[in-house]
């Protein structure tokens, strides 16, 4: 049985984004409910989820390239502006396109870059 540590990670990770995205666009609508906090405990978990998975992925390599430092740090700062926008109370204009990119980051920068 196959079974990679990895991935698993990678995987709930995308889940967690997606799930994020479909509940960011609820908890913009309904400030402090029971939603936001679910969606911000979501981010959180996120968030730790992809800077392990980083860790881990340039961690395991023998040389690192800049390619892995550079995708990795794009993808942070995604999360990163993602989080600011909220922050500063954009949600309305930008937020959901960055919740989309924040799927896409999952899906190219995580899956192309976790250690198999």
């Amino acid at each position: 049985m196959f079974f990679n540590i990895t991935i698993l990670f990678a995987s709930i990770g995308l889940i967690l984004a997606t799930v994020s995205f479909i509940s960011g666009l609820q908890a913009v609508k309904a400030k402090g409910s029971f939603d936001t906090r679910i969606h911000r405990l979501n981010g959180y978990l996120t968030i730790i989820i992809y800077i392990l998975l980083a860790g881990m992925s340039l961690g395991k390599t023998n040389e690192i390239s800049s390619l892995h430092i550079v995708g990795w740090s794009t993808g942070l700062s995604i999360i990163l502006t993602k989080i600011w926008i909220v922050r500063k109370g954009k949600t309305y204009k930008y937020a959901s396109w960055m919740g989309m990119l924040l799927i896409i980051t999952w899906l190219i920068v995580v899956y192309t870059h976790i250690p198999v």
